[in-house]
């Protein structure tokens, strides 16, 4: 009986030391790996940006570059549409001193969507979109990810006579809980930030 005993105990501490080798060897790995994960995620908010302000061939390998050519100012608004010294508030990216880029987060079918919308100078006309999601499906709701989806948003007008107004676009067939996220998605932010379009404040 005893003998048992030892032998359970040894059991127990080998896999005590065990789990204790994994947790270090896990952790030792997930914070090597952080600086590589938010340099692509840093990488990826980039190119979305620049991409919805119609910005060219953007890639992993350019991102930063070109962000840091086109990128002309960014800053925070405030719930009044004035910029804001705050850590909390409304991101706005200005790319070549006239498209204002917003970014949006909004549900889709299975979970979090979200995107940026380049905004012209005029306030109201959109110069481009893009999208993301975390699970929508492949061939449906993934399709928001798709540059013909995302191309159709040029020319848009998210305001009319000064107030924000719904936003039309084509809806992915078979995707309809997902066209309505992404386009409650865009009006809940083109509300958001109505009080800084309706100044029109001139960009820096």
């Amino acid at each position: 009986m005893k003998k048992d005993i030892n032998s359970n105990r040894h059991i127990f501490m080998y896999a005590t030391i065990l789990v204790v080798i994994v947790a270090i060897l896990l952790t030792v790995t997930a914070l090597w790996l952080q600086p590589f994960q938010n340099r692509n995620e840093k990488n990826e908010k980039r190119i979305n940006i620049l991409t919805a302000a119609g910005i060219p061939d953007v890639n992993a390998n350019n991102a930063a570059l070109l962000f840091e050519k086109h990128c002309t100012s960014e800053f925070l608004l405030d719930e009044n549409g004035n910029p804001t010294e705050s850590e909390e508030g409304l991101p706005v990216f200005v790319i070549d001193r006239q498209t204002c880029v917003i970014p949006m987060q909004g549900n889709g079918l299975w979970g979090p969507i979200w995107g940026y919308l380049a905004i012209a100078a005029d306030g109201k006309t959109v110069v481009g979109a893009t999208f993301g999601h975390k699970s929508e499906t492949p061939g449906l709701g993934g399709e928001i990810t798709t540059e013909k989806f995302q191309g159709q948003f040029a020319g848009k007008q998210i305001r009319d006579n000064g107030s924000p107004i719904p936003i039309e676009f084509d809806a992915i067939t078979g995707a309809t809980k997902t066209s309505n996220g992404v386009r409650e998605m865009i009006n809940k932010t083109s509300e958001s930030y109505a009080p800084y379009f309706q100044k029109l404040p001139p960009i820096q």
